[in-house]
């Protein structure tokens, strides 16, 4: 602005009658404003953003620059930039929804959800056994079950099944034993036993009861004897199933000197 009173007095006098100034048409009536058009707003971007590319790059860390001039480094990092807001082409595949049989989880406590200690997995898992308790064995609060069944509830391989339960007995919401076969050395199922931690202070004593006629038998007797296996602790299984292999182990030494034998 000029500093004497004439030069002023004209500025004021360009502004009063509607003169273009600084972007802006000012009249007595209203003020409208220039718009710039997209290319302007593209091209003033791309400006701004090579000029933060050519000031931020002496500050790049000299291994990566030498990554990003090799060639492989390159096309890779082209691909990635040409490509990573596309829908990927792989995508999971869909299931049929699972049926409606009226089956729910009973309240549970809210510690196997907040244990960091576990997975993802492990707590599905400790679910999955609650609910098949609750319908299996309400009383007991323990049921016989196959890693084979959790595989196919879970949609899991049998060895991420063992991490899942094992990670629930060693935090102590399960107990686990061993059913073994009358006739066999063989592994015929797990006998899962809930704990203490697994439900809420209301229900720690037992669940509720099922609504059932009262001179009704409240078990059925047909298959009494059908599930009466023994049962073995899943260390003592361990131990069990390395027999063969301690056995093996000690045929391979060979016998002790008859000038080390004692002689009494």
């Amino acid at each position: 602005m000029p500093e004497n009173g004439n030069g002023r007095n004209n500025f004021l006098r360009m502004h009063s009658y509607g003169l273009f100034s600084a972007g802006f048409l000012i009249t007595k009536e209203k003020t409208m404003t220039t718009r710039p058009r997209d290319a302007e707003i593209l091209a003033q971007a791309h400006r701004a953003l090579r000029e933060r590319n050519t000031r931020n790059a002496p500050l790049l860390n000299p291994f990566l620059r030498a990554a990003i001039d090799d060639p492989a480094v390159a096309a890779r990092r082209k691909r990635s930039l040409q490509t990573c807001h596309r829908p990927s082409l792989y995508e999971r595949p869909r299931y049929a929804p699972p049926k409606d049989t009226g089956a729910y989880v009973p309240e549970m406590a809210a510690r196997l959800d907040n244990d960091r200690n576990l997975t993802d997995g492990a707590k599905l898992c400790g679910r999955k056994l609650t609910a098949y308790t609750y319908l299996r064995n309400r009383e007991t609060r323990s049921a016989e079950i196959t890693v084979t069944y959790l595989m196919k509830a879970l949609g899991k391989c049998r060895r991420t099944v063992q991490r899942y339960l094992r990670q629930l007995e060693r935090e102590g919401y399960i107990e686990t034993e061993v059913i073994t076969g009358h006739r066999s050395r063989l592994c015929a199922g797990l006998l899962v036993q809930l704990l203490r931690p697994l439900f809420p202070r209301h229900h720690a004593e037992s669940w509720l009861e099922k609504l059932a006629i009262p001179d009704a038998t409240q078990k059925s007797q047909n298959n009494r004897f059908r599930n009466n296996y023994p049962k073995i602790p899943v260390e003592l299984w361990a131990l069990r199933c390395m027999d063969g292999v301690f056995r093996s182990f000690m045929k391979t030494i060979p016998p002790v000197p008859a000038a080390w034998a004692f002689t009494v």
